[in-house]
């Protein structure tokens, strides 16, 4: 049921988006905080009922910090608090729902916690870079994501809670979502022009629903050839699974069935895009042929993760706003030796606390190191000669997808027995 009010939600936010490009464009930006905050809210009920109360105590809680902690700290000390609370959410969900992962109060929660630090981080950061400039007048890069005071209880309660992207994301960082609200982003001269129409994102609107769809359609026609519970069968030693596959057969599935969960993911995310470019949300300049680019809030590159021929590539595809979060929240912050290490374990950390997202995001720093290394190294032997290009494309790519499935095998399974038990049967591949 609340996958399919999740869905109900989605699609009336669809069409109500397209009211904030059109009749809603000139209405004061109070008013349109206002609604974005309301609907928000009314989202939240329609689909998670009495949990939706921790949607406004979340923001609630940062909103004070911001108010009472010392400017100079306020980030550190609201990601630890905001990761506190989302924490005891998710043991919360690992205690007392110990069946399949089913839409909850979690994922729009996880959401809230990047928005509520990226805002923190931001404050803090034009704070010390208010001091180290304080005596220059020359004009810093970044001058315009500059907050110079914390924003108002309607400002920062619509950031927030804004019903674009409450459900699932992208991650809006505070900048762009006050462009979007005072309706500036595009009236600038650009070689001495007035740009007076803004571009339509109808074309992006209907390509990201058409890509939802067909993921939806993709996971529908597959989801029930190739089940995770076959993997979990690995557990058994007299499973017919433990029995009779071979390791390289078992990769195969596994890519297979992570695949279909990644459907799940296309979906729900491409929705999610659309509502945001519908309203107005994601204009990204022009492309080299003049044509609009609406991915400046998008979780993924669909063709670049499934296609990339190296880990890092696959990585930054994924998510693609988290990993903005989370190199301003974990990679920007302390010293370069442990950068990698902070990114992962804060990631980790975020998704919960199942045994398979700590493997996965092992791993996936493992790979992210071993990759970087290997490439540096491998990569100028074939650069001599187009066969010799196509040939390490063509086993960079191969290697990738292995790579990636033997990683996110663990984050899909959740519990530790059968992501071990998967480990162990594809270790068997080298006496094969």
């Amino acid at each position: 049921m609340l996958k399919v009010n999740f869905l109900i939600a989605q699609m009336v936010a669809l069409c109500v988006a397209r009211f904030f490009r059109k009749p809603l464009k000139l209405a004061s930006p109070e008013f349109r905080h206002s609604l974005c905050l309301i609907i928000g809210l009314l989202m939240g009920y329609f689909c998670f009922g009495k949990q939706a109360v921790h949607l406004s105590v979340l923001p609630m809680l940062s909103y004070t910090l911001l108010k009472t902690v010392p400017q100079h700290i306020m980030g550190n000390i609201i990601l630890a608090a905001s990761m506190l609370y989302l924490s005891c959410l998710h043991l919360h969900r690992q205690i007392y729902h110990t069946a399949n992962y089913s839409l909850d109060i979690t994922g729009p929660l996880m959401v809230i916690t990047q928005r509520v630090t990226s805002l923190a981080y931001l404050l803090q950061d034009n704070y010390r870079k208010k001091e180290i400039n304080a005596n220059t007048s020359k004009k810093s890069d970044s001058d315009e994501y500059r907050i110079e005071k914390i924003p108002s209880p309607l400002e920062y309660f619509s950031y927030t809670l804004a019903f674009q992207t409450l459900m699932c994301g992208p991650v809006v960082f505070y900048s762009d979502y006050i462009s979007f609200i005072e309706g500036d982003r595009l009236n600038k001269e650009e070689e001495g022009k007035l740009i007076e129409n803004e571009p339509s994102p109808c074309l992006a609107v209907l390509y990201k629903v058409a890509g939802s769809v067909a993921a939806a359609l993709l996971y529908l026609s597959l989801a029930e050839k190739y089940p995770l519970s076959v993997l979990e069968e690995l557990q058994d030693p007299t499973s017919e699974v433990s029995r009779t596959w071979s390791a390289l057969y078992l990769l195969w599935y596994a890519y297979l069935s992570t695949l279909v969960v990644r459907c799940k993911y296309y979906h729900a995310w491409l929705l999610s895009d659309a509502i945001c470019n519908n309203s107005g949300m994601g204009f990204n300049g022009y492309d080299n042929n003049g044509s609009p680019k609406w991915d400046k809030m998008s979780n993924i590159d669909i063709f670049g993760f499934e296609f990339a021929q190296n880990f890092r590539t696959a990585v930054a595809s994924w998510n693609k706003n988290t990993n903005a979060w989370l190199r301003s929240a974990a990679y920007e912050r302390g010293g370069a030796a442990w950068r990698t290490a902070r990114v992962y374990a804060l990631s980790a950390l975020w998704h919960g606390f199942h045994p398979g997202y700590y493997l996965t995001f092992f791993a996936g720093g493992l790979f992210t190191v071993a990759a970087k290394k290997v490439r540096a190294f491998a990569r100028p032997m074939f650069l001599e000669s187009r066969p010799k290009k196509l040939l390490y494309d063509l086993l960079t790519f191969i290697t990738t997808r292995v790579a990636m499935t033997y990683t996110t095998v663990p984050f899909v399974l959740l519990h530790l027995s059968p992501s071990l038990a998967f480990y162990g049967f594809v270790s068997e591949i080298r006496n094969t």
